[in-house]
């Protein structure tokens, strides 16, 4: 329950009521927690420098200013990028929705908010010569090498699973299993994926030579953080250095992911399937259908598998 607050109440207050909100009522994970935050923030800022400091100061003419500011960017020559613009304006859409239900503002301001039209995102995934040389076998150095050794094991499970470089670095060594691991998606939802057995032996010889106690199942071995789990920078770090060795521009951690995907949808042809090994919830592509069989998912498996991961 929120408490008492009127439309006289500090905006800063008010947003605040909105954020426990989420946290507790709703059970948002901390990362969208601080993720409205931030982008909430950037509107109490504009808001201040304009006077606005009050709920009851927030009005249509202010959002409309608002929306304006955000589509001039920063600098006010170059447009803000329309997926930026997006996250922001639902935040705000959201809290002005959640301040109307509370009977804190006369009516939902939240309807007033026009939200930019996204660009249809396709996925990228690796070209067959790109995978194939990412995925080649390791060179006796590297071997021996338990950075090289984590790097294969990353890049195998990634493709393996389907999973976002986030749930991956998350895991800790007592979570992995052969063939099956539980990962923690987008909105705290856990969900099985399946391993190949490529997936398996690579994470498998990685773990054998590792020397540390750390927990993660992915760790850094930059001087100064050997044995301390993986960040997503480093991830992308590596990456980078992937990319530069095996000649694939522009490699991100989600371009394995998009791997996947891609893989077992041409294999398949499946688009419940697919969603469904990769974590996507509330896609109206997949809504109304029934939840995916454990065997359907080792059929997703065996398609990876015939591709050589």
């Amino acid at each position: 329950m929120t408490s008492p607050i009127e439309s006289s109440t500090p905006l800063d207050q008010a947003v605040e009521e909105y954020l426990d909100w989420q946290a507790l009522d709703k059970g948002r994970s901390p990362n969208t927690v601080r993720a409205y935050k931030q982008d909430l923030t950037i509107f109490l800022t504009y808001a201040a420098d304009v006077g606005v400091t009050r709920l009851d100061g927030v009005d249509r003419e202010l959002l409309r200013a608002f929306q304006s500011d955000l589509a001039r960017g920063p600098d006010r020559s170059t447009p803000l990028a329309a997926p930026t613009r997006h996250r922001r304006l639902v935040a705000l859409r959201s809290f002005l929705r959640f301040c109307a239900r509370e009977e804190w503002t006369p009516g939902d301001l939240g309807v007033t908010i026009d939200l930019p039209k996204l660009p249809r995102r396709l996925p990228k995934p690796l070209q067959d010569d790109e995978l194939a040389r990412v995925t080649a076998d390791a060179a006796e150095d590297v071997e021996l090498n338990p950075a090289g050794l984590r790097d294969r094991a990353l890049v195998a499970f990634l493709i393996s699973t389907g999973c976002r470089i986030s749930e991956a670095l998350a895991l800790n060594r007592a979570d992995w299993s052969r063939h099956t691991v539980i990962v923690r998606g987008k909105g705290d939802v856990d969900r099985s994926v399946v391993i190949t057995d490529r997936a398996c032996a690579e994470v498998d010889r990685y773990l054998t030579a590792r020397t540390d106690e750390g927990p993660a199942l992915f760790v850094s071995y930059s001087p100064g953080r050997i044995g301390r789990r993986l960040s997503v920078r480093g991830a992308e770090a590596l990456c980078e250095r992937l990319g530069t060795r095996d000649r694939v521009t522009k490699l991100h951690p989600h371009r394995f992911r998009h791997t996947a995907g891609t893989i077992v949808q041409e294999e398949l042809g499946d688009p419940r399937l697919t969603a469904d090994y990769l974590g996507h919830h509330g896609l109206g592509s997949v809504a109304g259908y029934t939840e995916v069989s454990r065997t359907r998912r080792a059929e997703a498996s065996e398609a990876l598998r015939r591709r050589g991961m």
